[in-house]
């Protein structure tokens, strides 16, 4: 007899008493066969149920909690070279670090790592309370999924409809303290972890004013989710997509579930116009990532043979000169920023505001749409399937492991972004 629930052993429990009962009752009466046929028919039970001379009649009782249902955050990594290091076969953050064997506090850092949580590490607060090794660990995570963008100016060309044919734009210089932008942007598989950490739960991530607002985003099956998944899921194959069909609040829900945030408009466009500083004269910036010319072999836009969205890593040779990938193309990208916030004359009546989104996606059709300084608005509500985001931190906001912070810093950018270390503040 075996049993593999709680009601196999209520049931067994129930008869036993049952037989029990009966013998008493037959010896009340005056009935001992009666008594003693319920007494041997106890004992059989007994020696059926417990079988103390080994387990050839059945087996002994296994009482297990059934295994929970194996999520996306226990499944390996992802041996492929060219796909994002923070990319697992679900898709979810990750990195080559296994289950740590060691301390409590090894197995969290190890745990914080793979959902691509490492920035909380590096934060001074926490950051105090680890050994040298787990901050190294920590800080190799950081520089290998982040690209350090370091402090300078940038140009910003503001919006303008009354502005004449072949009239210069009034560019705006603004000054970016340096950052930290993450390499790829987030795919369906990262944003997943996030909602398997009951991350639309909890309310200490999301903005106050869109509280109300939150049970509504939902996917196509009424699961916590971006608008297109299913069944709380993405599809499949899809795991190194970016992730599109998030709102500008579901994506600064993550930010800060990561410990990090969204781009500021000038940190996004310094990311990939790379400025170079000249005395006395504005910086000289590209026009794409790559170059001054429009080269579509290394974005994903708009082509009679496009469908919808690629792998993160898929349009090699389309890189920024810090290493930052598909800043052009495949999804546009929401931004911290208001759309038009550096625009002083910008003449555009809205009836509410919009947030800022840049850099062009899959079905961008305009090369002009498809450049570092384009920028467009979008509602803050919108779950579109072409806008999906990357995140940034403050050079300030981490401790540095491995180089002392300098106390000034040079505003050229033609140095290598590892070896450029940014100021002591960033743009909150």
């Amino acid at each position: 007899m075996r049993m593999t629930s709680f009601g196999d052993f209520l049931a067994f429990s129930m008869l036993a008493t049952s037989l029990a009962f009966s013998a008493y009752s037959a010896w009340w009466i005056g009935q001992p066969t009666v008594a003693a046929l319920a007494l041997l028919a106890g004992a059989i039970l007994l020696i059926w149920r417990f079988n103390p001379l080994g387990n050839s009649v059945g087996d002994l009782p296994r009482w297990r909690r059934r295994p929970r249902r194996q999520s996306s955050l226990s499944k390996p990594a992802c041996s492929r070279a060219s796909r994002p290091s923070n990319e697992r076969d679900s898709g979810s953050p990750a990195s080559d670090e296994q289950p740590a064997a060691g301390s409590p506090s090894d197995r969290l850092v190890a745990e914080m790592i793979r959902n691509g949580r490492e920035v909380l590490l590096l934060r001074p607060q926490i950051a105090a309370n680890l050994d040298p090794r787990q901050l190294e660990r920590a800080q190799a995570r950081l520089d290998e999924v982040m690209a350090i963008v370091p402090q300078g100016p940038v140009l910003l060309q503001p919006w303008d409809l009354d502005r004449e044919a072949g009239e210069a734009p009034s560019d705006e210089v603004i000054e970016v303290e340096g950052y930290y932008l993450d390499r790829f942007p987030v795919t369906n598989g990262q944003f997943k972890a996030f909602v398997d950490a009951d991350g639309y739960e909890q309310m200490s991530f999301w903005d106050e004013e869109i509280w109300p607002a939150v049970l509504e985003f939902v996917d196509q099956t009424g699961h916590p989710g971006p608008r297109f998944w299913r069944d709380g899921s993405y599809a499949s194959g899809t795991a190194d997509h970016p992730v599109v069909g998030v709102s500008w609040y579901e994506a600064s829900a993550y930010a800060r579930w990561v410990g990090k945030r969204l781009p500021t408009d000038p940190e996004w466009v310094k990311a990939g116009a790379w400025p170079v500083s000249r005395d006395g004269a504005s910086p000289v910036q590209r026009r794409f990532p790559w170059g001054d010319s429009m080269d579509r072999s290394k974005a994903h836009l708009w082509a009679p043979d496009v469908a919808g969205t690629v792998p993160v890593d898929a349009t090699p040779g389309g890189q920024s000169v810090g290493g930052i990938h598909q800043l052009i193309g495949n999804v546009w990208e929401w931004t911290a920023s208001p759309f038009a916030a550096w625009d002083h004359e910008a003449r555009f009546l809205h009836e509410k505001p919009l947030k800022s989104v840049r850099g062009g996606a899959f079905d961008t059709y305009f090369d002009c749409q498809a450049s570092c300084q384009f920028q467009s608005g979008e509602d803050p509500l919108a779950r579109k399937h072409n806008i999906g985001f990357r995140c940034a931190v403050g050079v300030c906001d981490v401790e540095p492991v491995g180089w002392d912070r300098p106390e000034e810093t040079d505003a050229s950018h033609t140095d290598s972004p590892r070896t450029n270390p940014a100021s002591e503040s960033a743009l909150s």
